[in-house]
């Protein structure tokens, strides 16, 4: 099976990487020094879980378009670059393509499978406590793991085939019955705490800590319940309970979207709220909380834009 593996970030460079050093045939685009890199050093995982991990030589380009068809695509880019990266991206895209975004966020596929009808695009949850900390190196410390799901019943057919080559990575990868709660249960949590510290500058666990901010993520969290029933998505309130107990143990974790803010990134902030607020007014249902928290996360990415 070749394997594209669109973005080498944190994500795409953790899972595309130990796929390549299980000996999958795998390529790479990327760009500027992540891309230098992986021509000349090739790729390194520092792991907690499974120590140092090193592929010296790996395919990489800076277009899908050196690669031609693959079999199966991994897109890794952070949810607001996937449009710029469509029409290259069709490059590698055949009828017979399966398409896998290991992305945030609940929109993806959705994105991919209008403009790809012809492939088949399977809606993902990915959960990797993973950082790019220099071009080449990527830094893993807690759970890598993968689920897929279908669209179509139809798409069923070749879930075990694409749980088995992800799984060549030494990963857990799972087939899920209910992709769309696995999904939105990952949303409850990345709107409220990625969102929250990446404004505060404050840690999860600090922020369930503290009266205030912990009443704001709950907040949010209850939001995302109310939205996520009102499209007919398995959400529970138990699931905020376990959430909140979860982040009181996960001391010292930071977020993607903080790291992006300290690092001078452009955040995710539309996919990990902006859509809870959209989604919110398709079905009329109000999200006061996160409308705020989404607005000062777009009038701090504006900043930073316009910082020297």
């Amino acid at each position: 099976m070749k394997i594209l593996v669109y973005g080498a970030g944190a994500v795409g460079g953790f899972f595309g990487g130990l796929l390549a050093h299980a000996g999958a045939d795998v390529r790479f685009v990327a760009r500027g020094a992540q891309l230098e890199a992986l021509r000349t050093s090739g790729l390194t995982i520092d792991s907690r879980l499974r120590g140092t991990v090193r592929v010296p030589t790996v395919s990489a380009s800076d277009s899908a378009r050196s690669a031609g068809p693959m079999d199966l695509i991994l897109v890794c880019v952070k949810t607001q670059q996937l449009p710029g990266i469509m029409d290259d991206l069709a490059w590698a895209v055949s009828d017979h393509t399966v398409i896998v975004p290991l992305q945030n966020g609940v929109e993806a596929d959705d994105h991919l499978a209008t403009r790809f009808p012809q492939a088949m695009v399977l809606p993902a949850v990915v959960y990797v406590g993973a950082t790019l900390e220099q071009p080449g190196v990527v830094s893993h410390v807690a759970a890598g793991t993968i689920g897929i799901g279908a669209r179509r019943r139809s798409d069923r057919e070749v879930l075990p085939a694409i749980r088995e080559a992800l799984a060549r990575s030494g990963q857990p990868v799972h087939v899920s019955d209910d992709i769309q709660r696995e999904r939105w249960h990952k949303l409850m949590w990345n709107a409220a705490f990625n969102s929250v510290s990446a404004i505060t500058e404050r840690v999860p666990a600090d922020l369930v800590a503290h009266p205030g901010t912990r009443g704001l993520v709950l907040a949010i969290m209850n939001e995302v319940l109310d939205v996520g029933r009102a499209h007919d998505v398995d959400l529970r309130a138990e699931d905020i309970d376990k959430h909140i107990a979860w982040t009181e143990s996960a001391t010292g974790l930071r977020t993607s979207t903080m790291v992006d803010r300290e690092r001078g990134r452009a955040m995710e902030s539309d996919g990990l709220i902006g859509v809870i607020v959209r989604k919110g007014r398709e079905v009329n249902v109000p999200t006061p909380c996160s409308a705020v928290v989404y607005a000062l996360l777009n009038a701090i990415d504006v900043s930073s834009e316009q910082d020297p």
